[in-house]
């Protein structure tokens, strides 16, 4: 606390004593010019300051300053403390703790200074990537260096400003945490995963910061489906079998096969359960008191206690089963018990646990499947949030299925103090093709933010060249709901594409419109099985041409060699998606008893796509995650040795 003193000492006295410059006097304000330059042809006139003892967030914001700086000007910026009072134009960077909350910031001239200052160290980076985008012109469209638009201006002066801003949403994002990928060894997680699977760190921090550059952030919360990672079976399999569910007459514990996602539920009313929950969340607070949440969540699929006293707690209502949990396990849609209020019973019982040794933190807890619908029987904890898995304002073409996720969202936000929200930019049963659909996500976001609802989510991935337009627009929102999508994205297009911009929108446009037709009667188009033709239909051949056209028309456009490179990026991300048509195509086509050449076919295809795929995996072109997830752990493609093998045994 004393540090954070500190620096709200430089930002409103010390610089005042040190410096010799009274930063907050009005009257010294008052007889400034309401002009500061920055630089004047090609040459710094201005120092970046930061307080005595800056955080490590704090030097890193001061450097991306000095750095897009020098891109912008050619000039070199340097960079002081208070200690060494450094004269003329200053740039001050530090904290404030009179903002009004975490992240908040504001961006003040005072003379001829110009304050970048934030609550916290979130703060003062938003701070200052908020004043190079909103009054340098800064965009970041993707991640990497093609994705960067910085002006060129030798001589830069700004006017007067006064930018305060908090945002809208407390949580924003790109998630998923917790269990994912299924596996009886290894890491679960997706980024775990990913980088063994060879995505670079390099490329995930390159994301990151794309991220953060987008104001992207806010809340620290843990997991996802987690109870394998609280009741882990090498643990308690034979020391405390009573803690797993009980199923069609016995203790469900997980075996040797168990890919510690799916199915290995507990009994959630075993006292024990709940005892050794509480202490794993309590001991996670110990070991990161930066967090503000922590999932209890429990893992995918089924397999729930059916024991009588986790069943006394239930409605006794049924629901449908043909929700993102079916879908995401291949399974069939089948009527099953709502279990809400036992699962949240258990969340409470956990939370009130919690709040004895860590009060103030949050336990988060899915509502997904069988317990999507709020509880009946009982109360939220203050502090457990449900999150809503929201699947997902891409399906929002159909009026019938918006009106039901809005009604549960609302009943959620209703029940609880805290409510959040689990969006699905991506699933395991879309690998990252082109699914355009802004405009429903934005809606979305203002409705969640009228309903109280400030914890968003989203499942992702990486495939920017395809559908990074969502995720754009989405950051931006989450920030400033009262942002007009409209305006995004002219900006979008203006400055990444200057004269290519209304091509790539065409592009952009024909795509969603081609979406919205295909889903607007209520089909969910997916790659969920090889016999669903809706992927087809969707990409047809006229589709995929019109679009190559926008392409070709954008490429002639582009008025520099930059922005045809963006062009194609663009492109990059068509090709892949024709490239997984093409194979599902094929491999659709060979029937019961394929002949040699329609195998020959389907191989040829699935190589070719197989080979983009390994060979651009880390440019930000598709998700290669979820490529992998779904061909591996949905079996949608068959691999290329099944395929080899099949044509080996064909007839001619």
């Amino acid at each position: 606390m004393k540090r954070d003193l500190s620096r709200r000492t430089f930002i409103q006295k010390g610089l005042a004593a040190g410096i010799g410059l009274a930063v907050m006097n009005p009257v010294l304000s008052a007889m400034s010019s309401e002009t500061i330059v920055l630089a004047k042809n090609g040459r710094a006139k201005a120092t970046i300051v930061l307080s005595p003892a800056p955080s490590a967030t704090e030097r890193f914001a001061a450097n991306e300053l000095a750095a897009y700086l020098h891109k912008i000007t050619g000039a070199t910026f340097p960079i002081a403390t208070m200690e060494e009072k450094p004269k003329g134009t200053l740039i001050l960077i530090g904290k404030d703790t009179n903002e009004p909350g975490p992240e908040s910031f504001r961006i003040q001239t005072k003379g001829d200074q110009l304050l970048l200052t934030g609550f916290d160290d979130s703060g003062v980076e938003f701070a200052v990537y908020t004043f190079l985008e909103k009054w340098l012109g800064v965009r970041w469209l993707w991640p990497g260096e093609l994705g960067e638009v910085v002006p060129r201006n030798t001589t830069l002066s700004i006017g007067k400003i006064d930018d305060a801003q908090q945002p809208d949403f407390l949580w924003r994002d790109r998630g998923p945490g917790g269990a994912l990928w299924g596996a009886t060894s290894g890491p679960t997680e997706m980024h775990e995963r990913a980088r063994l699977m060879g995505i670079t760190a390099a490329h995930q921090e390159e994301v990151k910061r794309w991220e953060r550059r987008n104001k992207w952030g806010g809340w620290k919360v843990y997991g996802g489906h987690n109870i394998a990672e609280i009741f882990p079976p090498q643990k308690y399999a034979s020391t405390h079998p009573e803690y797993y569910a009980w199923v069609n007459g016995k203790r469900a514990v997980p075996g040797p096969d168990f890919d510690h996602k799916h199915g290995g539920q507990v009994c959630t009313t075993e006292p024990g359960v709940i005892s050794t929950a509480a202490e794993w969340v309590n001991q996670f607070y110990d070991d990161h008191p930066d967090y503000q949440g922590v999932h209890i969540s429990m893992n995918d699929s089924g397999g729930f206690c059916e024991c009588d006293r986790c069943r006394s707690l239930d409605t006794g209502k049924m629901m449908g089963g043909g929700g993102i949990d079916a879908q995401e396990t291949k399974g069939a849609a089948v009527r099953k018990a709502i279990i809400t209020d036992r699962i949240f019973t258990f969340a409470n019982q956990v939370a009130e646990r919690v709040q004895k040794r860590h009060p103030g933190k949050y336990i988060f807890c899915f509502a997904y499947g069988p317990m999507i619908l709020p509880p009946e029987k009982i109360e939220v904890h203050p502090n457990v949030v449900p999150q809503y898995t929201l699947w997902s304002a891409y399906k929002h073409a159909n009026p019938g299925l918006k009106q039901e996720h809005d009604k549960i969202a609302a009943a959620w936000a209703k029940k609880a103090r805290l409510a959040g929200i689990y969006e699905y930019h991506i699933n395991g049963s879309w690998p990252g093709m082109h699914r355009l659909t802004p405009a429903y996500y934005a809606q979305n976001i203002r409705y969640l933010r009228q309903q109280g609802i400030r914890l968003y989510q989203t499942q992702s991935g990486d495939e920017f060249s395809t559908n990074g337009l969502n995720y754009y627009v989405t950051g931006k929102l989450l920030w400033n709901a009262s942002q007009d999508e409209n305006m995004i994205l002219a900006d979008f297009y203006e400055k990444g594409f200057a004269t290519a911009g209304p091509a790539v929108r065409r592009l952009h446009e024909r795509l969603e419109k081609a979406w919205i037709d295909a889903t607007k009667g209520g089909h969910d188009v997916t790659c969920n099985s090889i016999e669903d033709r809706g992927l087809a239909e969707l990409f047809n051949s006229e589709l995929m041409s019109n679009c190559s056209n926008d392409l070709d028309a954008a490429a002639a456009a582009a008025p520099t060699q930059t922005i045809k490179r963006r062009v194609d990026f663009l492109r990059q991300g068509l090709h892949y998606t024709k490239l997984t048509v093409d194979a599902v195509t094929t491999v659709k086509a060979l029937g019961a008893n394929p002949k040699k050449p329609s195998v020959s076919a389907a191989l040829d295809a699935c190589r070719q796509r197989l080979q983009f795929v390994e060979e651009r995996k880390n440019d930000y072109i598709f998700p290669y995650f979820w490529v992998r997830y779904n061909d591996e752990q949905r079996s949608f493609l068959p691999s290329l040795a099944h395929l080899q093998a099949l044509l080996d045994t064909a007839e001619g």
